[in-house]
């Protein structure tokens, strides 16, 4: 197991827990409770968030996008479940960006966002993987509880699961010193060359809830098995949120495998993989700030691969 960890050559940390023990847990740089970006892998706790709401009777699945952003185009086509799993229709002009160019807040990013939301009936009920189906569900709990996305994840995560390594990547210095973070690298011209974090932390501004919090491994697995398996949410509701369909089996912020999970996130210098069962007893997460272009696929690929090794090993 390790050695095919070895051969993924990352530089960052490694856990992998068996049957609900700890059988991994080194670093091959950094530390083994260092924090990085985990980028997309948090789109399965803005799902949990969103899916609690409906819990308390403030949101229906079944509710329209235009009831809160109704000069989004389509918006009275698309249902939230669409946002849940990426067949929203929805998507961003070609050659815009999520975000204003300079950061102001996160209403005056979504505000951003609806001006260049472009939308394709023909794709509704298609998937279509971008953030900004997540970016809107992020607003719309906004609007829900009146308290900004950052205030809500730290009172359904951070706090009730006491994460140390755990910060918003545009928190102060001084805070995410504290949960050990590192900044990401990227391979330019033959050497790795550090993101600038200044840039790093606008793109963590426009991804809101899919791609702006920094954990390290032990924290990942901790929320993982909070969300697969706590009172965070409903076995019932865990059901319905974390089922997809074939071929994209997306849903929730999963990719929902017959025998496990599948969460990946890249950008700004960092990847993060995770694999878990459903009941989070076997679990793998790799993190690595030095990443290299074109190599994401191909890596997530054989992270696929070793947890398919290690359901078959004894």
């Amino acid at each position: 197991m390790r050695q095919a960890i070895h051969r993924l050559g990352i530089k960052g940390s490694a856990l992998v827990i068996k049957d609900g023990i700890p059988w991994l847990n080194y670093a091959t740089d950094n530390k083994t409770d260092t924090s990085y970006l985990i980028n997309s892998v948090q789109k399965s706790m803005t799902a949990t968030m969103v899916m609690r709401e409906v819990e308390k009777g403030k949101l229906s699945l079944d509710d329209s996008l235009s009831e809160f952003y109704p000069t989004v185009p389509g918006a009275e086509y698309v249902k939230i479940r669409n946002l849940l799993n990426m067949t929203s229709g929805l998507d961003i002009q070609p050659g815009k960006k999520l975000g204003t160019k300079k950061f102001i807040s996160d209403k005056k990013n979504i505000d951003h966002d609806v001006k260049y939301t472009v939308f394709d009936k023909n794709m509704l009920g298609k998937w279509h993987y971008t953030s900004v189906n997540y970016v809107y569900l992020c607003g719309i709990m906004s609007q829900l509880e009146n308290k900004s996305y950052e205030q809500l994840f730290r009172e359904t995560f951070i706090q009730p699961l006491n994460l140390k390594h755990t910060e918003f990547l545009w928190s102060s210095k001084a805070k995410l010193k504290k949960s050990n973070w590192v900044p990401g690298h990227e391979y330019v011209d033959g050497e790795f060359v550090r993101v600038k974090h200044s840039k790093a932390v606008k793109a963590a501004h426009n991804e809101l809830g899919a791609g702006s919090i920094v954990m390290s491994n032990h924290d990942l697995a901790k929320t993982i098995k909070y969300i697969l398996t706590g009172n965070v949410l409903t076995k019932q509701s865990r059901d319905i949120l974390f089922t997809g369909k074939a071929p994209s089996y997306y849903n929730g912020g999963f990719y929902n495998k017959p025998q496990f999970k599948v969460a990946n996130g890249a950008g700004e210098g960092y990847y993060t993989f995770m694999r878990s069962t459903k009941d989070a007893q076997t679990m793998i997460v790799i993190q690595n700030n030095h990443t290299t272009s074109g190599k994401f696929r191909e890596m997530k690929k054989r992270v696929t691969s070793i947890m398919s090794m290690l359901l078959t090993m004894d």
